[in-house]
């Protein structure tokens, strides 16, 4: 099931691409999703002239300013790049999210709070995991609006979003705007129809 939600997320990633011609930030939960997706999308892009731009292939303040100077280019990004990415206008017309970002328990600290939450009858997932990745989700999606005359489009990948209890939590945390939920080719021709208007 793994293996096949990384092959899904590689075309949808690359469909998305295509129809919003680039001017992308794809953002992952994890360095071994990212790689795949890129590794996937990067040939097809390369042909379409769009160039493709990922975390650690240089510094991050360079690498932004290559997204930014290149407005048809594709940012492949994880941890960091979910806030304080300022790329106003056009370079950056559509946010892929391709998972919900939900931490990892590992933490020792998170796990304290976690087990300080079920030790008074709580539910840590309901009270921390769902509150902090909001948060997260918040800010990925606010990449996309830096200025009042921006306009875009952001994509979740993450089944999630629709079928579970707390997905609508997600969608009522966002600022005002029009939601679709449909499958991925109706979703490509929205987006470029939407960035084409």
């Amino acid at each position: 099931a793994k293996d096949r939600f990384k092959d899904y997320l590689g075309s949808a990633v690359l469909g998305l691409v295509r129809a919003s011609r680039g001017r992308a930030l794809i953002l992952f939960t994890s360095y071994e999703l990212l790689g795949h997706c890129y590794e996937l999308a990067k040939p097809e892009l390369d042909r379409l002239g769009i160039a493709c731009l990922r975390q650690g292939m240089d510094d991050r303040s360079r690498l932004l300013q290559m997204f930014k100077n290149d407005i048809s280019s594709v940012l492949f990004a994880t941890s960091s790049f979910w806030e304080g990415v300022d790329a106003p206008g056009e370079t950056l017309s559509m946010v892929v999210i391709t998972k919900l970002p939900f931490t990892v328990p590992s933490d020792p600290v998170q796990l304290a709070r976690a087990e300080a939450v079920e030790s008074r009858g709580g539910n840590a997932f309901a009270e921390i995991s769902v509150p902090e990745a909001i948060i997260k989700f918040k800010q990925g999606f606010g990449r996309l609006i830096r200025h009042s005359q921006d306009r875009g489009a952001a994509v979740v990948l993450d089944p999630r979003l629709a079928s579970s209890r707390y997905g609508s939590l997600f969608v009522e945390s966002l600022p005002r705007c029009r939601v679709l939920f449909d499958s991925l080719p109706i979703i490509e021709k929205e987006v470029e129809r939407f960035l084409d208007a």
